[in-house]
């Protein structure tokens, strides 16, 4: 399913939108991202501050993501965060950085894709 948009998700500007326990918004920004499987994105967690709460409250997200002709999708799906372990460790590998350390990673199965034109 996601494999034929890899090249409009990697390394992209995306949006991902959560909401806390209470039902408050939160929208964010990521730019460290990857295709991982047929289903799965990883998303790095270096300065985002409520996203993780968030998605530890509420796994529901709604991800959003565009190319430069404005022509992009709108991806609903399920987050998990993870501060150690298989997915953390992917995440260390695939977004290095040497002026931050990762603090996490989410992984999101998209169970639904819009093509937004």
């Amino acid at each position: 399913m996601l494999k034929r948009y890899e090249k409009l998700i990697n390394g992209n500007l995306l949006h991902i939108a959560t909401t806390n326990g209470k039902g408050n918004p939160n929208l964010s920004v990521a730019t460290d991202v990857q295709v991982i499987d047929e289903n799965k994105i990883i998303i790095a967690h270096f300065e985002m501050v409520n996203t993780p709460k968030n998605i530890i409250q509420n796994k529901n997200v709604v991800l959003t993501v565009f190319d430069m002709n404005r022509e992009g999708l709108r991806l609903e799906g399920l987050a998990e965060y993870y501060s150690n372990g298989e997915y953390y460790d992917l995440a260390n590998r695939l977004f290095q950085s040497a002026n931050t350390k990762l603090k996490g990673a989410i992984v999101v199965t998209v169970e639904k894709i819009d093509i937004m034109k």
